[in-house]
């Protein structure tokens, strides 16, 4: 609802401006930096007794602590704009080392078994590694 004013045009630019933060504002939403840094520790996590440890690896990649991350991925905290980046940022380069981790794989398979059975698969994680430079780049 926009109310009437004597400065009626100021009022609906400032309407506008609301809009355009909040839509801002859900992309950088406490739930999404949550599923990053769930996604981070399961990656991370090396069986059932390691979850302190994954916590702490993650957090140190994210530039925080493990309690802090673990509130985070909890819903206690809300993250702040330079945490939230600083956790994409975290979780790309996670993802950026898997797939330097499937193309050493796909290497050696190709190395034991010739490049015909896993030709296409090579191609395909190259693209995967382009997405997430261009996803890093555009930051």
């Amino acid at each position: 609802m926009i109310r009437q004013t004597s400065n009626h045009e100021e009022t609906i630019s400032k309407t506008e401006n609301r809009a355009t933060v909040m839509s801002t504002v859900q992309m950088f939403s406490p739930d999404i930096a949550a599923q990053y840094g769930r996604k981070m520790v399961e990656i991370e996590s090396r069986g059932n007794g390691d979850q302190m440890s994954a916590l702490e690896r993650v957090g140190r990649e994210c530039g925080l602590g493990a309690r802090a991350l673990r509130r985070i991925i909890n819903g206690e905290t809300i993250p702040t704009l330079p945490v939230f980046i600083r956790m994409r940022a975290g979780y790309l380069n996670i993802c950026e080392r898997q797939i330097r981790k499937l193309e050493m794989l796909i290497e050696t398979e190709k190395a034991r078994f010739g490049h015909e059975p896993l030709e296409g698969i090579g191609a395909e994680v190259q693209a995967l590694a382009a997405k997430i430079e261009a996803a890093k780049r555009a930051r």
